[in-house]
């Protein structure tokens, strides 16, 4: 009776060895599960949050007339900065399970691959000792004739549930590429949003940079405001128009045999966003402005922080902060094309001077710094015969004969 007992008991025990993996596999899979769940839920109220920052944002301008006014523009702009950056920081975790999730999918799928690959070694093996036998001997091994029959129908049995594991095979094997691949693009997601997240790290510190100045400068006085927005608008417009004459001149003496013909592709956008305003005299780019009559390149579309990108392979030849002033934050890259590019009212940069880009790179983060109505990222493409930089009292200025952007995107 023992001896009876024996093999079913020791049946269950090697089942339990088997299951417990799998239990335990089916659990961390749902705890991710549940992870990845409530990183969903936290990403949908923080995007309601920013929403909301969003339409405070559009009733405000970005420079407001009065200095309470200006403080709750920059102080939304910061509490919807900060936000962001827990949205982004949130999508990092949920990536990162889903990048875990993936993984052990992956190394189930594979260990699944192994014991089928086995198993099959196995069914063959079987199958070639039979055909190793003659009829003859087959029927001498076996106590009888029937027993002949139960073995050929048997190893017939084990024939069509061959092609069967091959089937399961080439499906495992189809599945764990799809995993592989979605792998990829979560990894790649989760270098997106940590490139994000560096940009919106850069704006928010830009943007309480700005609020702490205002407040040091004006000393929380709407009178010493008014007065310091009076003299800023001033000057700003008495820069922009030295920029427009000094440029006037330097488009005169480009070259046309150094710079490429005109065709699309050479560029690619900086950013994504749409065209705010074109590029040649204000009268006809859809913007005017009396501050000057001509507009040096085009304006996209932007949110603070968005990374924004190199047009093309190049090396970057200068980085300058004109401050409240023209440009703002800029950047100038040499294509080596007889082209140089300008992005202008960054955030923040993620490329130094000197530096070799290539085209997509990230260079640096929108802003709204310099002579700008909103956040927004200007993209000049000067001949690079006529590119120059000159040193003002407000910073590095970048001077040269433009062309038109879209002669080249």
């Amino acid at each position: 009776m023992n001896k009876r007992r024996l093999k079913p008991i020791s049946a269950l025990i090697i089942g339990a060895m088997i299951i417990l993996p799998f239990l335990s596999i089916a659990q961390t899979v749902d705890d991710l599960q549940k992870q990845i769940n409530d990183k969903q839920a936290q990403i949908k109220e923080l995007e309601k949050q920013i929403a909301a920052y969003q339409e405070q944002i559009k009733n405000h301008k970005a420079k407001e007339s009065t200095l309470v006014k200006q403080i709750s523009y920059l102080q939304t702009q910061i509490k919807q900065l900060e936000a962001e950056i827990k949205l982004t920081q949130t999508k990092i975790s949920s990536t990162s399970l889903k990048i875990k999730q993936l993984s052990d999918e992956i190394d189930t799928k594979n260990l699944q691959i192994t014991q089928q690959k086995n198993n099959i070694s196995e069914t063959i093996r079987t199958i070639y000792q039979y055909d190793q036998e003659t009829p003859l001997g087959l029927i001498l091994k076996n106590a009888s004739f029937t027993d002949f029959l139960n073995q050929a129908q048997a190893v017939e049995a084990l024939e069509i549930g061959l092609k069967e594991k091959l089937d399961t095979l080439n499906i495992l094997r189809a599945q764990l590429e799809s995993q592989k691949s979605d792998l990829l693009d979560q990894k790649s997601q989760l270098e997106s949003l940590r490139d994000e997240l560096a940009g919106k790290n850069a704006a928010l510190a830009d943007q309480k940079d700005e609020k702490n100045e205002l407040l040091i400068t004006t000393k929380n006085q709407e009178k010493k405001y008014q007065q310091m927005l009076s003299a800023l608008q001033k000057q700003q417009q008495q820069i922009q128009k030295e920029i427009v004459n000094l440029e006037k001149k330097l488009r005169q003496l480009i070259n046309p045999n150094s710079i490429p013909g005109r065709g699309l592709g050479i560029f690619i956008r900086p950013v994504p966003g749409v065209i705010t305003q074109g590029y040649g005299p204000t009268s006809q780019t859809g913007f005017i402005n009396d501050a000057y009559e001509f507009h040096n390149g085009i304006d996209f579309a932007a949110k603070i922080g968005e990374p924004v990108k190199a047009a093309a392979d190049g090396v970057v030849v200068a980085i300058g902060n004109d401050g409240k002033y023209a440009y703002g934050k800029w950047l100038a890259i040499d294509h080596q094309n007889g082209l140089t590019t300008l992005y202008a009212h960054f955030s923040g940069y993620a490329v130094s001077v000197g530096q070799k880009v290539k085209q997509g790179q990230i260079i640096g983060y929108a802003g709204n710094t310099g002579f700008s109505t909103g956040p927004h990222v200007h993209f000049t493409v000067y001949a690079t015969n006529t590119f120059s930089t000159k040193q003002r009292w407000y910073g590095l200025l970048p001077l040269g004969g433009s062309l038109n952007p879209l002669d080249y995107l």
